[in-house]
């Protein structure tokens, strides 16, 4: 590195010693055009650039010398240049696809670390009309999550995961939420310690295969926690003696992607919503009636978080800035968003 500094300038000094000795020669031949050093460095320029006019050239037969070396170090030159553009637009093209300049996403979801589990996760929240940003350590994970979902929908990062910038250009400051999918239960504690140290109000799930650290986890500030195998049995368990209830949980737990599809979905309340101020039996018989909806729950905001009313009495007031959960097909989507004034999921503001 330290040569190439030093070689640059003596290049670009030698070039503009050629174009003065060419000047020096030519002024005092008979029948030279080239009388001062604006015309030298002018021919240098137009030979440089492989233009050619021919308004200006050597007549000397030093001047010739000087000038067949001037175009081999014109060639040179511009080599050189053409190289380096080269090599700085293929470096800018290689940071774009490796997501290394960051995302602008804005209310997505971060997904640390990439496996069979986390492209599932991508998948239900892409077919749920989310954002999500997966950041992972191995270069050749960026071409497969190109190739399986649109770049508009999910933003694909390169970055090693001790890299204190991570949360940052994966857009934390602006993201929904937060889940890392690494490989052991302790590599995601130590990442979600290290990313409250700058995000202490970033929203977290995690996923465990040791119950027994659940409290940890909640001690390190993880919003919610989930036990992969507590779930996986719980669904096998049901198949040996409620196969049809099995199904339709099933069914429930994946994202609503086409008419015929259920899934159960939260809405926030808004202050000039319709529904604020109503009971919740009035709430059930609009969203039964009109759109074959039902309102199964409602979450409030209190002091320690928030709490969930499941099937909560007709006479129950629903207020602004509570959820309320729904039963839905897919066919009803579009419509509820035009009743609650915004979409599904966690509410941001306007």
């Amino acid at each position: 590195m330290k040569r190439r500094s030093i070689l640059v300038p003596a290049a670009a000094i030698g070039y503009l010693l050629i174009i003065y000795l060419l000047y020096r020669i030519e002024a005092g031949g008979d029948g030279a055009n080239i009388k001062s050093v604006f015309d030298a460095f002018w021919y240098s320029l137009v030979t440089l650039t492989t233009v050619g006019y021919g308004d200006f050239y050597p007549v000397t037969p030093g001047g010739k010398i000087l000038a067949f070396t001037l175009i081999l170090a014109s060639l040179g030159v511009l080599g050189y240049i053409i190289g380096k553009l080269t090599e700085h637009i293929h470096a800018a093209a290689e940071r774009r696809k490796m997501g290394l300049n960051g995302t602008d996403f804005t209310n997505h979801v971060i997904i640390v670390g990439w496996n069979d589990f986390s492209e599932g996760v991508v998948t239900q929240l892409v077919n749920a009309g989310k954002r999500a940003c997966v950041v992972t350590d191995e270069r050749d994970h960026i071409d497969v999550i190109h190739d399986r979902f649109d770049r508009s929908r999910v933003f694909a990062m390169y970055c090693e995961f001790g890299n204190r910038d991570l949360i940052s250009k994966a857009g934390g400051q602006n993201a929904a939420g937060l889940m890392p999918c690494l490989d052991e239960d302790t590599k995601n504690l130590i990442f979600i310690l290290n990313t409250k140290k700058d995000f202490p109000n970033l929203p977290t799930v995690v996923t465990l295969d040791n119950t027994e650290l659940k409290e940890t986890f909640i001690s390190a500030g993880v919003s919610f926690t989930i036990s992969r195998n507590e779930i996986a049995s719980r669904i096998v368990a049901s198949y040996t003696f409620e196969p049809s209830v099995a199904r339709f949980n099933e069914d429930l737990l994946a994202s609503a992607s086409k008419d015929e599809d259920y899934d159960i979905l939260q809405y926030y309340v808004k202050e000039k919503s319709r529904f604020a101020g109503k009971t919740f039996g009035e709430v059930f018989d609009k969203l039964k009636g009109e759109l074959n909806v039902l309102a199964i729950g409602l979450s409030r905001k209190t002091d320690t978080g928030r709490e969930l009313m499941k099937l909560p009495g007709n006479d129950i007031p629903v207020q602004a800035g509570d959820y309320v959960v729904v039963m839905t097909s897919g066919k009803a989507l579009v419509r509820l968003t035009e009743l609650f004034g915004c979409s599904e999921g966690l509410y941001y503001g306007e």
